[in-house]
């Protein structure tokens, strides 16, 4: 089931026709009938949705935590301006998603 749901990703992504899509589910998966293609291809625009707001919710947290990071050290060299403006920006974002206190897992 996940090697099909990846395939129908990956036909989504290349924009592929419907009648295309229908045809490779035949010839890759033995299947013919539209409403199990038809499922297959609404978890595959499912799964693409999920993956885009984590990558989202990812990105936001490492910017944060670059920004924790660039007030930490500022503050270390004494460089309080740099500091605060460093803090205002994370307050301001505060808002979106909490500071992470530690760096993001890296992606596999």
């Amino acid at each position: 089931m996940e090697t099909r749901i990846a395939e129908a990703q990956l036909w989504i992504a290349q924009r592929l026709p419907l009648a295309q899509i229908r045809e490779k589910a035949a010839q890759n998966w033995g299947i013919t009938n539209i409403k199990t293609i038809s499922r297959y291809l609404a978890l595959a625009r499912q799964r693409m949705v999920e993956e885009l707001i984590t990558d989202r919710r990812r990105h936001q947290a490492e910017q944060i935590f670059a920004l924790n990071d660039c007030a930490r050290r500022a503050m270390d060299a004494e460089q309080f301006n740099a500091a605060v403006g460093a803090f205002r920006v994370i307050a301001e974002i505060g808002g979106l998603l909490r500071a992470p206190i530690k760096p993001p897992e890296p992606r596999a």
